[in-house]
């Protein structure tokens, strides 16, 4: 899988002087490579990826038990 640097772009909706900094960093920072012409994310961004989504889910479940003590 991988992505080429357009479709980044487009999918991050940002524009493209703000996605090239964020890329660049990305790199630099080993969470993303390049090869064969496409972007993956690295082990390690795939790592942080499955922490962030974990913490989104908690947040979620956070957020719904705080509406329904709210309700009580």
């Amino acid at each position: 899988m991988g992505a080429n640097k357009t479709n980044l772009m487009y999918r991050s909706g940002l524009n493209y002087d703000s996605f090239l900094r964020y890329l660049n960093h990305l790199m630099q920072t080993g969470l993303i490579s390049f090869s064969d012409g496409k972007y993956r994310l690295t082990r390690k961004g795939l790592q942080i990826m499955e922490k962030l989504q974990k913490y989104a889910e908690i947040k979620r479940n956070l957020e719904e038990t705080r509406k329904l003590l709210s309700d009580v």
